[in-house]
């Protein structure tokens, strides 16, 4: 498809979550080329991504639930939003390390695929963090652990992967700011500058905290080589799902 290149001038920006460092292993045909097109400003904000079931699997802790689905091959499901997605791509990336095998539910959304979870359709979903703390406290979904190597302030109660046995089961929703590729080098400071700048504000702050973000600015060399080497982490793992997408 036809792609529309912006000035690099430095009044055009793309807020974009970092799995598009994998998209030229996803997608059959990609109009742009990530690391040629496109110059990274700097992480902002992440929320990690958490394993969650319906409370009637009788299972309560991920280890536990490991050993039921071991038992009973594709008797369970998982709610799967979008194919390629991060939480998608977080599931295969379990599925993978503990040796399971699961039904897939289809979904064109996190929405329908969490409403599925919550009324006990599906047994399973990888969610952002945030949007389902309330479901914890409330009893609707039980948490098993966060795809993470630590815990987070937003539900300190829930253990990681790590903790779990799985410390390979790592993946989270991050956003960072990009701009053309040949925008000047000073323009990507000032940038850089004003979105660090704007994410000590309280109010930000206090925005991205309560929906379960955690603030991580970075420079722009710092993110340059996080998706790097989220490229180079995911070229080992996605040819074997045999993902490929139009």
């Amino acid at each position: 498809m036809p792609m529309l290149v912006a000035a690099p001038d430095g009044l055009t920006l793309v807020i974009n979550a970092d799995n598009i460092a994998y998209f030229d292993m996803l997608y059959r045909n990609m109009p742009y080329d990530l690391f040629r097109d496109f110059a990274p400003i700097g992480y902002m904000a992440e929320t990690p991504l958490v394993v969650a079931a319906n409370p009637r699997v009788p299972a309560r802790t991920l280890p536990e639930f490991v050993a039921l689905a071991k038992a009973n091959p594709e008797k369970f499901s998982f709610a799967n939003p979008s194919v390629g997605s991060p939480h998608h791509l977080g599931f295969e990336l379990l599925a993978r390390e503990a040796g399971i095998r699961m039904v897939q539910a289809q979904y064109r959304g996190g929405g329908p695929a969490m409403n599925d979870v919550l009324a006990g359709h599906v047994d399973l979903g990888v969610f952002s963090l945030g949007s389902v703390t309330q479901h914890f406290a409330a009893g609707a979904l039980r948490p098993y652990a966060l795809l993470s190597t630590s815990r987070s302030e937003a539900a300190p109660e829930v253990p990681t992967t790590a903790e779990v046995g799985l410390p390979r089961v790592v993946n989270a929703l991050r956003f960072l700011l990009f701009a053309p590729a040949a925008t000047p080098k000073e323009a990507i400071a000032a940038l850089h500058e004003a979105t660090v700048a704007s994410l000590a504000e309280p109010e930000l702050r206090n925005q991205l905290t309560a929906a379960g973000f955690e603030i991580t600015p970075s420079t722009p060399e710092q993110a340059a080589a996080t998706l790097r080497a989220e490229h180079e982490r995911w070229a080992e793992i996605l040819p074997a799902l045999n993902l490929r997408l139009d």
